[in-house]
Protein backbone atom coordinates (compact mmCIF):
# COMPACT_ATOMS: atom_id res chain seq x y z
CA UNK A 1 0.00 0.00 0.00
CA UNK A 2 2.84 2.36 0.78
CA UNK A 3 4.36 1.80 -2.64
CA UNK A 4 1.01 2.42 -4.34
CA UNK A 5 0.48 5.65 -2.38
CA UNK A 6 3.98 6.84 -3.23
CA UNK A 7 3.43 6.06 -6.90
CA UNK A 8 0.14 7.97 -6.96
CA UNK A 9 1.72 10.96 -5.24
CA UNK A 10 4.52 11.02 -7.80
CA UNK A 11 2.12 11.09 -10.72
CA UNK A 12 1.54 14.58 -12.18
CA UNK A 13 -1.80 16.04 -11.35
CA UNK A 14 -4.23 16.66 -14.22
CA UNK A 15 -4.29 20.38 -13.46
CA UNK A 16 -0.51 20.63 -13.84
CA UNK A 17 -0.72 18.85 -17.19
CA UNK A 18 -3.43 21.26 -18.34
CA UNK A 19 -1.35 24.27 -17.28
CA UNK A 20 1.52 23.33 -19.54
CA UNK A 21 -0.65 24.13 -22.57
CA UNK A 22 -0.75 27.82 -21.66
CA UNK A 23 3.01 27.87 -21.04
CA UNK A 24 3.74 26.29 -24.43
CA UNK A 25 1.22 28.54 -26.19
CA UNK A 26 2.76 31.63 -24.56
CA UNK A 27 6.19 30.63 -25.88
CA UNK A 28 4.74 30.18 -29.37
CA UNK A 29 3.11 33.62 -29.17
CA UNK A 30 6.39 35.17 -28.05
CA UNK A 31 8.19 33.50 -30.96
CA UNK A 32 5.64 34.97 -33.38
CA UNK A 33 6.19 38.43 -31.92
CA UNK A 34 9.99 38.24 -31.93
CA UNK A 35 9.99 37.04 -35.55
CA UNK A 36 7.78 39.96 -36.62
CA UNK A 37 10.24 42.84 -36.37
CA UNK A 38 13.49 41.97 -38.20
CA UNK A 39 12.80 44.30 -41.15
CA UNK A 40 10.88 47.05 -39.38
CA UNK A 41 12.91 47.36 -36.18
CA UNK A 42 15.95 45.09 -35.64
CA UNK A 43 17.69 45.75 -38.97
CA UNK A 44 16.96 49.51 -39.17
CA UNK A 45 18.13 49.87 -35.56
CA UNK A 46 21.40 48.01 -36.16
CA UNK A 47 22.17 49.75 -39.45
CA UNK A 48 20.98 53.18 -38.35
CA UNK A 49 18.78 53.52 -41.44
CA UNK A 50 15.80 54.72 -39.43
CA UNK A 51 15.45 56.96 -36.40
CA UNK A 52 13.01 55.81 -33.74
CA UNK A 53 11.60 58.31 -31.25
CA UNK A 54 11.56 57.83 -27.49
CA UNK A 55 7.85 56.97 -27.47
CA UNK A 56 8.47 54.12 -29.88
CA UNK A 57 11.10 52.59 -27.61
CA UNK A 58 8.95 53.01 -24.49
CA UNK A 59 5.94 51.48 -26.23
CA UNK A 60 8.10 48.64 -27.58
CA UNK A 61 9.64 47.98 -24.18
CA UNK A 62 6.18 47.73 -22.59
CA UNK A 63 4.91 45.52 -25.41
CA UNK A 64 7.83 43.07 -25.28
CA UNK A 65 7.92 43.28 -21.50
CA UNK A 66 4.29 42.21 -21.27
CA UNK A 67 4.88 39.23 -23.59
CA UNK A 68 7.95 38.10 -21.63
CA UNK A 69 6.05 38.51 -18.35
CA UNK A 70 3.17 36.45 -19.75
CA UNK A 71 5.56 33.68 -20.74
CA UNK A 72 7.19 33.74 -17.31
CA UNK A 73 3.86 33.77 -15.47
CA UNK A 74 2.52 30.78 -17.39
CA UNK A 75 5.82 29.00 -16.79
CA UNK A 76 5.49 29.60 -13.05
CA UNK A 77 2.03 28.04 -13.03
CA UNK A 78 3.17 25.09 -15.14
CA UNK A 79 6.02 24.44 -12.70
CA UNK A 80 3.75 24.73 -9.66
CA UNK A 81 5.18 28.02 -8.33
CA UNK A 82 1.79 29.62 -7.77
CA UNK A 83 2.94 31.85 -4.91
CA UNK A 84 5.58 33.50 -7.08
CA UNK A 85 3.00 33.90 -9.85
CA UNK A 86 0.73 35.78 -7.45
CA UNK A 87 3.58 37.97 -6.23
CA UNK A 88 4.09 39.19 -9.78
CA UNK A 89 0.38 39.84 -10.26
CA UNK A 90 0.65 43.54 -9.42
CA UNK A 91 3.44 43.91 -11.98
CA UNK A 92 1.08 42.49 -14.57
CA UNK A 93 -1.65 44.93 -13.56
CA UNK A 94 0.72 47.91 -13.72
CA UNK A 95 2.23 46.93 -17.06
CA UNK A 96 -1.14 46.16 -18.64
CA UNK A 97 -2.51 49.51 -17.46
CA UNK A 98 0.53 51.36 -18.81
CA UNK A 99 0.21 49.76 -22.23
CA UNK A 100 -3.20 51.31 -22.90
CA UNK A 101 -2.16 55.02 -22.95
CA UNK A 102 1.15 54.09 -24.57
CA UNK A 103 -0.67 52.22 -27.34
CA UNK A 104 -3.04 55.12 -27.96
CA UNK A 105 -0.17 57.62 -28.03
CA UNK A 106 1.82 55.45 -30.46
CA UNK A 107 -1.22 55.06 -32.72
CA UNK A 108 -1.82 58.82 -32.79
CA UNK A 109 1.85 59.51 -33.49
CA UNK A 110 1.79 57.06 -36.40
CA UNK A 111 -1.36 58.71 -37.79
CA UNK A 112 0.26 62.13 -37.53
CA UNK A 113 3.31 60.84 -39.39
CA UNK A 114 1.10 59.46 -42.17
CA UNK A 115 -0.66 62.83 -42.40
CA UNK A 116 2.66 64.66 -42.69
CA UNK A 117 3.88 62.34 -45.44
CA UNK A 118 0.71 62.87 -47.49
CA UNK A 119 -0.91 59.49 -46.96
CA UNK A 120 -4.46 59.74 -48.42
CA UNK A 121 -5.78 57.37 -45.71
CA UNK A 122 -3.80 58.38 -42.59
CA UNK A 123 -6.36 56.93 -40.17
CA UNK A 124 -6.98 53.57 -41.84
CA UNK A 125 -4.57 51.67 -39.61
CA UNK A 126 -5.62 53.70 -36.59
CA UNK A 127 -8.87 51.75 -36.40
CA UNK A 128 -6.95 48.50 -35.93
CA UNK A 129 -4.87 50.15 -33.21
CA UNK A 130 -7.92 51.48 -31.35
CA UNK A 131 -9.78 48.17 -31.56
CA UNK A 132 -6.78 46.11 -30.48
CA UNK A 133 -6.05 48.41 -27.55
CA UNK A 134 -9.70 48.44 -26.51
CA UNK A 135 -9.99 44.66 -26.68
CA UNK A 136 -6.74 44.21 -24.78
CA UNK A 137 -7.92 46.56 -22.03
CA UNK A 138 -11.33 44.87 -21.76
CA UNK A 139 -9.92 41.34 -21.72
CA UNK A 140 -7.26 42.16 -19.13
CA UNK A 141 -9.88 43.86 -16.94
CA UNK A 142 -11.95 40.67 -17.13
CA UNK A 143 -8.82 38.64 -16.39
CA UNK A 144 -8.00 40.61 -13.25
CA UNK A 145 -11.64 40.55 -12.10
CA UNK A 146 -11.79 36.75 -12.35
CA UNK A 147 -8.38 35.89 -10.91
CA UNK A 148 -9.51 35.07 -7.37
CA UNK A 149 -12.64 33.00 -7.98
CA UNK A 150 -12.51 31.81 -11.59
CA UNK A 151 -8.96 30.72 -12.44
CA UNK A 152 -9.93 29.03 -15.70
CA UNK A 153 -11.64 32.21 -16.84
CA UNK A 154 -8.59 34.23 -15.81
CA UNK A 155 -6.26 32.04 -17.90
CA UNK A 156 -8.41 32.29 -21.01
CA UNK A 157 -9.06 36.01 -20.76
CA UNK A 158 -5.31 36.64 -20.50
CA UNK A 159 -4.66 34.22 -23.36
CA UNK A 160 -7.12 36.15 -25.55
CA UNK A 161 -5.58 39.48 -24.49
CA UNK A 162 -2.20 38.21 -25.66
CA UNK A 163 -3.69 37.56 -29.10
CA UNK A 164 -4.53 41.27 -29.30
CA UNK A 165 -0.77 41.83 -29.31
CA UNK A 166 0.20 38.90 -31.53
CA UNK A 167 -2.08 39.89 -34.42
CA UNK A 168 -0.68 43.44 -34.84
CA UNK A 169 2.87 42.09 -34.53
CA UNK A 170 2.58 39.50 -37.29
CA UNK A 171 1.01 42.07 -39.61
CA UNK A 172 4.66 42.90 -40.38
CA UNK A 173 4.93 39.52 -42.11
CA UNK A 174 2.68 40.89 -44.88
CA UNK A 175 4.65 44.08 -45.54
CA UNK A 176 7.12 42.63 -48.11
CA UNK A 177 4.23 41.47 -50.29
CA UNK A 178 1.92 43.56 -52.51
CA UNK A 179 -1.36 44.47 -50.79
CA UNK A 180 -4.08 41.94 -51.49
CA UNK A 181 -7.25 43.16 -49.78
CA UNK A 182 -9.10 41.91 -47.89
CA UNK A 183 -6.68 39.09 -46.95
CA UNK A 184 -3.79 41.38 -46.10
CA UNK A 185 -6.20 43.39 -43.93
CA UNK A 186 -7.76 40.64 -41.81
CA UNK A 187 -5.07 38.01 -42.46
CA UNK A 188 -2.75 38.83 -39.52
CA UNK A 189 -5.48 38.68 -36.90
CA UNK A 190 -7.00 35.55 -38.42
CA UNK A 191 -3.58 33.87 -38.28
CA UNK A 192 -3.34 34.86 -34.62
CA UNK A 193 -6.82 33.40 -34.10
CA UNK A 194 -5.41 29.97 -34.89
CA UNK A 195 -4.32 30.03 -31.25
CA UNK A 196 -8.04 29.97 -30.42
CA UNK A 197 -8.36 26.77 -32.45
CA UNK A 198 -5.60 25.31 -30.29
CA UNK A 199 -7.48 26.46 -27.18
CA UNK A 200 -10.65 24.73 -28.38
CA UNK A 201 -8.66 21.53 -28.88
CA UNK A 202 -7.06 21.86 -25.45
CA UNK A 203 -10.44 22.34 -23.77
CA UNK A 204 -11.98 19.33 -25.48
CA UNK A 205 -8.97 17.16 -24.66
CA UNK A 206 -8.67 18.13 -21.00
CA UNK A 207 -12.19 19.17 -19.98
CA UNK A 208 -14.27 17.07 -22.34
CA UNK A 209 -16.00 20.27 -23.50
CA UNK A 210 -15.16 23.75 -24.69
CA UNK A 211 -14.88 26.15 -21.77
CA UNK A 212 -17.51 28.96 -21.87
CA UNK A 213 -14.79 31.61 -21.74
CA UNK A 214 -13.17 30.14 -24.84
CA UNK A 215 -16.48 30.36 -26.65
CA UNK A 216 -17.08 33.93 -25.52
CA UNK A 217 -13.67 35.30 -26.49
CA UNK A 218 -13.85 33.55 -29.87
CA UNK A 219 -17.35 34.92 -30.48
CA UNK A 220 -16.00 38.41 -29.78
CA UNK A 221 -12.59 38.39 -31.47
CA UNK A 222 -13.19 36.52 -34.73
CA UNK A 223 -16.19 38.55 -35.98
CA UNK A 224 -14.42 41.80 -35.09
CA UNK A 225 -11.36 40.70 -37.04
CA UNK A 226 -13.49 40.15 -40.13
CA UNK A 227 -15.50 43.37 -39.73
CA UNK A 228 -12.52 45.70 -39.15
CA UNK A 229 -11.33 45.79 -42.81
CA UNK A 230 -14.83 46.74 -43.93
CA UNK A 231 -15.29 49.52 -41.38
CA UNK A 232 -11.80 50.99 -41.78
CA UNK A 233 -12.62 52.14 -45.33
CA UNK A 234 -16.16 53.28 -44.51
CA UNK A 235 -17.39 56.85 -44.68
CA UNK A 236 -18.34 56.66 -41.00
CA UNK A 237 -14.79 55.92 -39.87
CA UNK A 238 -13.37 58.63 -42.14
CA UNK A 239 -15.55 61.11 -40.24
CA UNK A 240 -15.01 59.64 -36.78
CA UNK A 241 -11.23 59.20 -36.96
CA UNK A 242 -10.25 62.88 -37.49
CA UNK A 243 -12.54 63.88 -34.61
CA UNK A 244 -10.91 61.31 -32.33
CA UNK A 245 -7.49 62.40 -33.48
CA UNK A 246 -8.24 66.07 -32.77
CA UNK A 247 -9.19 65.23 -29.18
CA UNK A 248 -5.68 63.96 -28.57
CA UNK A 249 -4.16 67.30 -29.48
CA UNK A 250 -5.24 68.86 -26.17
Amino acid sequence: MTDIAAHMAARPRPTARRNTFFARAALAMLACVLLSFPLTFYWPLVTGTHHFGALFFIHGAAFFGWMFLYVYQTHLIASGRTARHRELGLAGVALSTLMVPLGIAAAMLAARHRQETGDPEPFAFTLYNVVDIGLFAALMTASFASVTRHIEWHRRFTYAAALCLVGPAISRWFLPFPPAPPFTDFGPNILADLFLVALFWHDKRTLGRVHPTTIWVTAILVPIHFIEPVFTTSVAWKHIAPALFSLTQY
